[in-house]
């Protein structure tokens, strides 16, 4: 637990890793909740970043946000987590998604049955984890014939596994088996509310209370005097992000109208001019809406907001070394 007046993590980068080495040092004396690695599109992968801010810092907790559940067996998953476990024992997190369309096809891979695929791989990545025997499992989509993690080290591997969770069925199960949630970035105060309610709900029919369940969300957001500049900024992501990844659409509540002349120009893979044009779509207050921009007190209000529906750590995409003194503070 941070020992910080309220709970934050930093989203770093997967490149350049060294450029961020000393904002994770700092963050970690400084008693920062956690840092996080994305894994998203066929950008830079989250395991290998992980392990460098791992081995430069002694206590901050590190979470994948998220790894794709497709594109590693679960064997692999479980052999990879371990390994960072062993590197900064009792401080991984394990975050996983389901991915969306149409990256998944484009890359040979079928997303049949994601919420059912996801809790196999949950749960046969803890039996391989836990190391109290040799694991067979035979699933729809996982299948384990004596497996074990048969490294020298001694003990079982205590990392926590959450969930990206979108869809109603996921976030219930969320609720039910996993150790946490990771909400989107882009959700707004209103769509958290309701994605509660679905983890509520989950966590209740496994006999669990929602305080047993880690609800973290990544957000863009920036202690700055120039807030123009920090949403003209945002809005290039933003286009990208409305253009390839549709499961955002409703709870970010960007008019569907402007996502179809955003998808008329950006293609897949993205091009950089297309992106400039797509951003200048962007109105500014749809920027504002979904992220937090601005001097402390504004910045430290919004994240407030997520905090009273729910949010028990929001994780700061972009960070700085000023916004990160502000909060700090607290909020």
């Amino acid at each position: 637990m941070s020992e910080l007046p309220s709970r934050f993590g930093l989203n770093l980068p997967g490149h350049p890793v060294k450029k961020y080495i000393e904002m994770a040092q700092y963050a970690d004396r400084l008693g920062v909740d956690s840092l996080w690695v994305i894994e998203t599109r066929l950008d830079t992968d989250a395991v290998g970043p992980l392990a460098v801010y791992g081995s430069a810092t002694d206590r901050i907790r590190l979470g994948s946000s998220v790894i794709p559940l497709w594109t590693r067996q679960p064997s692999l998953i479980a052999q990879s987590f371990a390994t960072l476990d062993l590197l900064a024992p009792g401080r991984i997190i394990l975050g996983m998604g389901a991915w969306w369309e149409p990256l998944a096809s484009r890359l040979g891979v079928e997303r049949r049955r994601p919420v059912r695929a996801m809790q196999e791989v949950m749960e046969s990545v803890r039996l391989l984890l836990a190391r109290d025997a040799s694991v067979t499992y035979n699933g729809d989509y996982v299948h384990l014939d004596n497996a074990y993690l048969d490294h020298q080290a001694q003990g079982p591997h205590k990392v926590k596994i959450y969930i990206a969770a979108v869809g109603p069925a996921m976030l219930r199960l969320a609720g039910r088996l996993a150790d946490g949630v990771v909400f989107n970035r882009f959700y707004t105060v209103e769509a958290i509310q309701e994605a509660m309610k679905l983890l509520e709900d989950g966590a209740r029919s496994a006999g669990r209370s929602i305080d047993q369940i880690d609800r973290v969300k990544l957000i863009n957001a920036e202690v700055t005097n120039d807030k123009k500049n920090s949403i003209e900024m945002a809005k290039l992501g933003l286009a990208q992000y409305i253009a390839q990844q549709p499961h955002i659409q409703g709870p970010s509540g960007v008019d569907p109208d402007l996502v179809e002349r955003i998808r008329d120009l950006i293609s897949w893979p993205a091009d950089k001019d297309a992106i400039r044009k797509g951003a200048k779509l962007i109105p500014d207050d749809f920027v504002d809406q979904v992220c937090c921009f601005g001097e402390a007190d504004e910045v430290c209000s919004r994240l407030g907001e997520y905090k009273k529906v729910g949010v028990a750590c929001p994780i700061i995409g972009g960070p700085t070394f000023k916004t990160i003194d502000a909060l700090a503070e607290g909020f």
